[in-house]
Parts: structure tokens; C-alpha cells; sequence
């Protein structure tokens, strides 16, 4: 069974979420009114998702075809399957990305790409963006986006929590550790701790991720807590080994 809704955070970011049931996964994509009056995507779900979000985002307000922008966080087809329904709606669509992402999507797709670097600001629809390359977490060519006029991290498959979207109370940590250990999605935890690193010095109040709930108020308590486990892990492997 499958379960959609758009919920609406700060008045310009729409949260696109498919649950399913089966899977007991949320899938979600993120849509920015910019300062431009123009819609910034990131994520654009699944292909044959498409109708639905489409419609849902109507009911909400908001039309396709003004997404003159996408960040694919990378390549899976979670994250751009939905990419040439986009283009349909809008031929002059620009998508973003790491390099190896930017090159397949154009390649791919016949779309106009602009390649991110890492760390580096860039005004996207009169919103700037910040990309922070994220490798092997859980794609080598991830990234994860921040939003400094929102102080928000749209941190794709970092962060990942099972069950709906809805907010819970208590500590995330627990339940992002437990997703780690019981879906084998990270190659790497030494990978996570070095990207977790990386974003913990931006100044992040919320954390939306690509399935789970989002993170609220307690974003830096969340950050240092995966560190905090990944160190231990860590320790636990050297005191083992």
C-alpha cells in the first residue's frame, strides 16, 4: 500500500512524501519557492511516481512547470528518475550536480548541467545554495544541500529513518543508528564520519532527509550524536581487532 502527502515547512519548502508501507520507507522530494518567484527541486523522486507528486503539488499550490531548477544529490533513482517529466514541463530546466553526475544526467538525458563544487556557494534562482560533497554516503558521487536563508540541510540519504514522516518525540539518533545497522545502504562509517564533520560547522535548524522525518531544534545534538557512534565504532573495531 502506498500513502502520499505535501506538508509545508516555513511557509517555502514543500516536503513531497510517498510512503510505503511495504517497505515501511518514505521516499521525499523537495520543492523551494526562491527569491526569483521560480521553484528550486531537490529530488525528484521516482518515474513513475510523477503523476502523483504532480497532482499533489497542484492541490498544494504549486505547478510543475515552474521547477525551472533540480539538484540530484546523485545518481539513483530515487534522487532523478523523474528528471525527464521535468524537462517536459519545462524545456529550459537546469539540473545541478556533482561532476560524474552533472556528465551522465546530460548524457543521458540531453539536459543542461551545471557541475557543483564542493563547498562552494552558488546563486541558483536568486537562492543561494551550498553543495557539500558527501562521497560514498551512500553513492561516491553524493552530495547534501544547505540553505543558509533557512539554515536547512536537505541531507538525501543521510539522516535515514524507517516508518512515516510524521515528527517523534525523543532523540532521532537511535532510530538513524538502528536504520544504519539493519539496511546495509552505508559502505562506509568512516565515510560518514568525515561528512558528518563537514556539516556539522554549518549553522543547520533543520535537517530534511530523503526518508524519514525531518530534524528540528535538535539538528546539532543529532550531528555530534552519529559522530559521537561512528567514533565508537571505530574504537570498538581497533579494540576488536
Amino acid at each position: 500500500m502506498k500513502s502520499s502527502k505535501v506538508d509545508i515547512f516555513a511557509d517555502q519548502i514543500y516536503r513531497h512524501n510517498i510512503f510505503i508501507e511495504k517497505l515501511d520507507l518514505g521516499f521525499s522530494q523537495f520543492f523551494v519557492r526562491t527569491p526569483s518567484g521560480e521553484t528550486l527541486c531537490i529530488e525528484t523522486g521516482m518515474r513513475g511516481d510523477f503523476p502523483l507528486l504532480k497532482s499533489n503539488l497542484l492541490s498544494a499550490g504549486i505547478d510543475v512547470g515552474s521547477v525551472s531548477s533540480v539538484v540530484v544529490p546523485h545518481f539513483e533513482a530515487d534522487e532523478m528518475g523523474a528528471l525527464p517529466e521535468f524537462i517536459a514541463h519545462n524545456k529550459n530546466l537546469v539540473t545541478y550536480a556533482h561532476p560524474i553526475c552533472a556528465h551522465a544526467l546530460a548524457d543521458i538525458f540531453s539536459v543542461k548541467t551545471k557541475p557543483l563544487k564542493d563547498e562552494v556557494p552558488i546563486n541558483i534562482n536568486g537562492e543561494q545554495v551550498v553543495p557539500i560533497f558527501v562521497k560514498h554516503v551512500h553513492q561516491w558521487d553524493a552530495l547534501v544541500v544547505y540553505l543558509p536563508r533557512f539554515k536547512a540541510l536537505f541531507s538525501s540519504d543521510i539522516f535515514m529513518r524507517y516508518g512515516p514522516v510524521e515528527e517523534r518525540s525523543g532523540s532521532p539518533v537511535r532510530e538513524i543508528v538502528a536504520s544504519i545497522e539493519n539496511s546495509g545502504y552505508l559502505p562506509s562509517l568512516d565515510h560518514l564520519h568525515d561528512a558528518l564533520v563537514k556539516i556539522r560547522k554549518y549553522d543547520i535548524e533543520w535537517i530534511f532527509p530523503m526518508h524519514g522525518p525531518a530534524i528540528h531544534n535538535d539538528a546539532a545534538a543529532t550531528i555530534d550524536g552519529l559522530i559521537e557512534y561512528c567514533q565508537k565504532d571505530r574504537h570498538k573495531e581497533t579494540v576488536e581487532g
